[in-house]
């Protein structure tokens, strides 16, 4: 199977995200209140657990291909064609990065982020604590972001598209047997439908709201996963 060396460097093998403790009790604090975010099943957890030793070890899966698209798309994550399908609701790793607070009133620009919590209202001793440069205020809206920015895995690579195949779900891991740590809240990328060998990963960078590429002022490139497939000898196709 095919392993591609730009997936090997340290900064793309992040199995999980980066969160302090400190941050990540903030967060299950937050969660618990508001009564969001799903425990992961056990069965979940396990397979969980292989994929993120592959990550770890390897940085790319081996049933996956990194390979560099057309039209300056960048790269794109495809299945190996000799590999089994991806069927729907499997677990495809999670969306790994660095974790921190942030008011919302503020410019933050990046453009591997996600929101795993927004609207948190502070208490004084909480802004104080995560936001001593700014005096109080009451009403000040914070969200906790999950940037894959500056280091992550593979999953940064898996493109945009109206029709994915590919989407991201929001979990808490809970305490487990499979040696994972636990977490308040995590995006895991998951198959929205059957991914057939040869297709490429792809999700939608867009939520409900719609902000993604309407800021940006874009267009993005119409990609659908047949749009670029790979063939038996890992060579790239278009329609």
């Amino acid at each position: 199977m095919h392993k591609n060396r730009v997936l090997n460097h340290v900064e793309y093998k992040l199995p999980r995200q980066e969160i302090s403790e400190k941050l990540s009790k903030f967060c299950a604090k937050k969660v618990k209140e508001n009564k969001i975010y799903v425990p992961a099943t056990r069965k979940n957890l396990a397979k969980l657990a292989k994929i993120l030793e592959k990550i770890k070890e390897d940085g790319l899966p081996e049933y996956l291909v990194l390979k560099k698209l057309e039209h300056n798309l960048g790269h794109g994550i495809f299945l190996h064609p000799e590999a089994d399908p991806i069927l729907k609701g499997e677990f495809i790793a999670p969306y790994s990065g660095k974790v921190f607070l942030f008011p919302q009133n503020e410019e933050y620009d990046s453009d591997y982020m996600f929101t795993l919590l927004s609207d948190l209202r502070l208490t004084m001793e909480e802004q104080q604590e995560w936001n001593p440069d700014n005096a109080f205020h009451p009403r000040r809206l914070y969200s906790v972001y999950l940037d894959a920015d500056k280091k992550g895995n593979f999953t940064r690579f898996i493109n945009h598209s109206g029709k994915p195949n590919i989407e991201a779900t929001f979990l808490r891991i809970p305490t487990n047997s499979v040696s994972l740590l636990p977490s308040p809240c995590e995006i895991i990328y998951t198959a929205k439908k059957n991914i057939q060998p040869g297709e490429q990963l792809l999700v939608s960078y867009e939520g409900e709201e719609k902000s993604y590429w309407g800021p940006m002022k874009i267009k993005p490139f119409p990609m659908t996963p047949q749009t670029f497939q790979i063939t038996s000898s890992l060579e790239l196709v278009s329609k």
